[in-house]
């Protein structure tokens, strides 16, 4: 099965924090052997970028671009006209970056890796930690 990272599942198993949920460990590592895909929202990529820029956690940011350019298995997705089309149709979700996330995997219909309660909590989003 294939799914949506946001941004704080993505460092996390990038930078190997405990903070990564259990089940989000065990997708990331079925992803680094090839047996799914792992979408990340060009948002993440570029909230990412802002963590990395403020020094809020320690870790190399081309590193990770990299390493997510050279994998097969690794995806980013542009926001682009058919992204923005699904977020028109989110009005519960007022935080800009979670509504991108949230409409990336309402496209691709596919579940997404996160801790975040306010899209857990959302009866219309499948969510895995």
């Amino acid at each position: 099965m294939n799914f949506v990272a946001d941004t704080h599942a993505l460092l996390w198993w990038f930078t190997d924090s405990q903070k990564l949920g259990k089940k989000a460990a065990a997708i990331f590592e079925e992803c680094e052997k090839g047996e799914s895909i792992v979408f990340i929202p060009a948002i993440v990529i570029a909230e990412a970028l802002s963590i990395f820029d403020k020094k809020r956690v320690s870790f190399d940011f081309k590193k990770l671009l990299k390493r997510l350019n050279e994998s097969e298995h690794f995806v980013i997705v542009a926001l682009d006209y058919p992204v923005l089309q699904k977020m028109i149709e989110l009005t519960d979700i007022p935080e800009l970056h979670d509504k991108i996330i949230v409409s990336t995997a309402k496209y691709l219909n596919l579940p997404i890796i996160t801790k975040d309660g306010v899209l857990q909590g959302l009866s219309h989003v499948k969510t895995v930690w």
